[in-house]
């Protein structure tokens, strides 16, 4: 089939939506921002505005990992567990003293951790055939308990050179890690935006079956989906083991909803196909800010959850209902 032919179903796809929920978050964003400082002028505050960059950057980061697989029309949720244990492998490498493991080293290993349990979820979905959500909740069962057993307490980790890679501070008021989430959100960006692998992954969360019939290996690129979502829940697990100087087996316990929630939020359809990196950034900005808004409010931790939940399932209605209307946007 040549080339022609084949760009053809992307231009489709293009086409098929052109209404962008992206000018509606940003409006939401400025509204929420304005108001909630004029009832609690705390909010705008230098601390506050930290507080929120170091809150957003290790959930968006894993956000716009999982992002990847929720457009090829699957769903990842066992990004909590592998932040766990790939804290795990890093705190323990840190620990053994007497090997003088180099931080770089550690640093691969963390990433291995993810690529390899990406790996597992991509074969388990792609290979076996297994449904994208048992597949990663099992793997979530699994790896946690292995976190767990591998912990104990926790992991104390004192080398302060690696400490520092996520809790340094950039002019002295800019956290490292949101560093970190802006230059992986525009490099993912542009391998969705530019690349061919990015246009094949929305090729196959709109119809893979019609992906597959213009030629695109659909089992290829989604198992490569679920590797970056891997990768980027390590690299999350690694900078929290760097912020907090340990690793806990406990780490990021229902961070799946709340990543969930981030990508419906932005724009991204759960079934796949539709959606832009710029939407969820905007939306990582928006559920942090909520967050620091409930933290500033004294609203109990055990409510977090339940606003998450509210939020998560509008936003699912709000995604029926543009799909139905066919307002929603690939960029």
């Amino acid at each position: 089939m040549n080339r022609a032919k084949r760009e053809s179903i992307f231009i489709n796809f293009k086409n098929l939506n052109k209404r962008s929920i992206i000018p509606t978050l940003l409006i939401t964003y400025i509204i929420m921002i304005v108001t909630v400082s004029l009832i609690n002028p705390l909010f705008v505050s230098l601390e506050s505005i930290k507080s929120i960059l170091i809150y957003l950057a290790l959930t968006g980061i894993s956000s716009i990992g999982t992002t990847f697989v929720i457009l090829t029309g699957n769903f990842d949720i066992s990004i909590g567990s592998i932040l766990a244990i790939t804290s795990i492998v890093v705190a323990k490498l840190l620990t053994l003293e007497t090997l003088g493991i180099p931080i770089s080293v550690v640093i691969i290993a963390g990433l291995l951790v993810g690529l390899v349990i990406g790996s597992i979820n991509g074969f388990l979905v792609n290979v076996v055939g297994i449904n994208s959500l048992i597949a990663t909740l099992g793997t979530l069962a699994i790896f946690r308990g292995i976190a767990y057993v591998f912990s104990g307490e926790s992991l104390i980790v004192y080398d302060n050179t690696f400490r520092f890679i996520g809790r340094g501070y950039l002019f002295q008021h800019v956290p490292v890690t949101f560093i970190y989430l802006i230059v992986i959100f525009i490099f993912m960006y542009l391998i969705l935006k530019f690349t061919r692998f990015g246009r094949y992954v929305y090729s196959i969360g709109g119809k893979a079956f019609v992906a597959a019939l213009y030629g695109i290996k659909v089992k290829k690129i989604q198992f490569l989906t679920f590797i970056i979502s891997g990768v980027t829940a390590s690299i999350a697990g690694i900078l929290m083991t760097s912020q907090l100087g340990l690793g806990r087996g406990d780490f990021a316990i229902g961070w799946e909803f709340k990543i969930i929630t981030i990508c419906v939020l932005g724009g991204i359809s759960i079934s796949g196909g539709r959606g832009s990196l710029v939407g969820v950034l905007i939306s990582i900005f928006i559920l942090g800010s909520i967050i620091n808004m409930l933290t500033l409010a004294d609203v109990p931790i055990i409510w977090r959850d339940f606003f998450h939940g509210i939020i998560l399932i509008l936003a699912i209605v709000i995604d029926r209902i543009r799909v139905r209307r066919g307002e929603l946007s690939q960029f």
